[in-house]
């Protein structure tokens, strides 16, 4: 990843940000980094903004979390290890902060553009687009989505981030009939990168570490809207051999069972690096 200059006006762990903002009483830009330095988070905050994100990661998901940004918070701490605080910018005005939030972000890119941004909007003070994707790259992917399905848009744009799919890997529930996950009889199956994201998606959005035996639901929900592994994948799954089957009576409450091995190999599709940025294996340490 090519480093983006930045202002560094201050560089350290919470505490001494507490210290460097106690007498910075006006607009800022700030950098979350993860261990090894590298960034997952840029925003503009006053007052003690820079530090609810951690507040925000100690409490169970809502409606309105972004689900990446946390799981990166959480694997870090799971990992014994805690986020770098970087101050960019400070400022008296408003406007040349959003301004440098946003540039900041286009730079430095978010997970769905090949970067390692968590940001879900592209700055500026703009919270359009609660998915990580915009409209034209949906309307271009996954086959095309309409203008009038939202909660389309919204899954598509959470899949989008982990990886380009030309088909569909996870639906709006009540828009779809989930069905039992089988195997497909008589056909064999390998792992492919369309599984893989299937399996990731729900366990970032279900805030679940995939760095041994794990316990993944089909179910999950992003931004409020609650989605399905679709039927077909689901059911890729089971034939590649990826994952077994814990079943329910509702086959939307079925959940994906993954020994070391099979998360591992999921984790190989998708890339080390990928996974830790979706939050989903352990923080990276500097090096």
């Amino acid at each position: 990843m090519t480093t983006v200059p930045t202002g560094r006006l201050f560089h350290g762990d919470d505490l001494g940000c507490k210290a460097f903002l106690a007498g910075q009483p006006a607009h800022y830009v700030y950098i979350l980094r993860r261990p090894d330095g590298r960034p997952f988070y840029v925003g503009k905050g006053y007052g003690p903004r820079v530090f609810q994100h951690e507040n925000e990661a100690r409490h169970p998901n809502n409606r309105l979390s972004n689900a990446y940004k946390l799981n990166v918070i959480r694997s870090i701490w799971k990992a014994g290890l805690r986020p770098l605080y970087e101050i960019d910018l400070v400022t008296a005005s408003a406007d040349e902060a959003y301004a440098r939030e946003a540039a900041l972000i286009g730079l430095i890119k978010r997970l769905h553009e090949g970067g390692p941004l968590t940001n879900l909007a592209a700055g500026g003070g703009s919270t359009a687009g609660p998915a990580p994707a915009s409209v034209e790259r949906h309307s271009a992917t996954l086959g095309g989505i309409p203008d009038d399905n939202p909660e389309r848009a919204t899954l598509n744009g959470f899949v989008l981030s982990i990886a380009h799919m030309d088909s569909v890997v996870v639906k709006p529930v009540g828009q779809f009939i989930a069905k039992p996950t089988v195997r497909f009889p008589n056909k064999s199956r390998k792992l492919s990168l369309r599984q893989a994201v299937a399996v990731a998606a729900s366990a970032a959005a279900n805030g679940i570490s995939m760095a041994g035996e794990c316990r993944i639901p089909r179910r999950l929900v992003v931004d409020g809207v609650e989605g399905l592994v679709e039927n077909g994948v689901a059911c890729d799954l089971l034939t590649s051999n990826a994952v077994s089957i814990e079943a329910a009576a509702d086959p939307a409450d079925e959940c994906f069972r993954l020994s070391a091995q099979q998360a591992a190999a999921i984790v190989g599709v998708l890339g080390e690096r990928k996974c830790v940025d979706l939050g989903i294996m352990p923080a990276l340490s500097a090096s």
